[in-house]
């Protein structure tokens, strides 16, 4: 089983298991439209690039910082880690606390990444007449990488996404620095974890009556 299916999991039955599910479905879904538009039209970024991870802090939703927290609490299980977040919860340019110089995809959560992570340097954005176009990266040097690319509406653009990850939470909207976002989720998410593991440790699975004291 993947990551991912053990977050879902260890919450469902939860409003936050069925949230972070629905995002992964999602996650899944633009995985694939993104990786054909990639193949394409020759996109890629360079090998062993982290530049945008270096240079910048996303903004991210509570349900993309609440799957990162997850994954952070159930999977991951670094203190070091969570307390690099919590050291750059002031920080407005990066570069990401969940970078990593040493790993191949650069980031320290890459299954459970937010979207713009997963979009930048390889979407295409919309202009004012709702069609997409794409630009090359400015940190991307490959020559086989197309500078300039002009579509028509059908092509999936960046702010598709973003609308789409947005409905699957219709209460929570607004958008965090990803420090911020993630410390907030971790919080909730411990707070619930506890809860949740307090019901298994007091089940009863052969439903046979607990004593009561006389």
């Amino acid at each position: 089983m993947d990551s991912i299916g053990e977050i879902c999991i260890a919450y469902r039955g939860t409003y936050a298991g069925e949230g972070m599910a629905s995002l992964a479905v999602l996650y899944d879904q633009i995985e694939e439209e993104t990786s054909r538009f990639c193949f394409k039209h020759s996109i890629a970024c360079g090998p062993g690039c982290g530049a945008c991870c270096e240079h910048f802090m996303p903004d991210i939703t509570a349900l993309e910082a609440r799957l990162v927290a997850a994954y952070l609490l159930l999977i991951k299980k670094d203190p070091e880690l969570i307390s690099k977040i919590f050291d750059a919860r002031k920080s407005t340019t990066g570069p990401c606390p969940l970078y990593r110089f040493d790993s191949p995809y650069h980031c320290s959560v890459y299954p459970v990444r937010p979207l713009i992570c997963r979009l930048f340097g390889v979407c295409a954005n919309g202009d004012k007449e709702g069609n997409g176009v794409f630009r090359r990266c400015r940190f991307n040097k490959e020559e086989t990488m197309p500078l300039l690319l002009n579509f028509g509406p059908e092509v999936p653009v960046m702010q598709d996404y973003a609308y789409a990850v947005r409905a699957l939470d219709s209460s929570a909207t607004e958008v965090s620095l990803l420090p911020k976002a993630i410390l907030e989720q971790l919080e909730q998410l411990s707070f619930l974890t506890t809860m949740l593991s307090g019901q298994d440790d007091n089940s009863n699975p052969d439903d046979t009556p607990n004593p009561q004291a006389s």
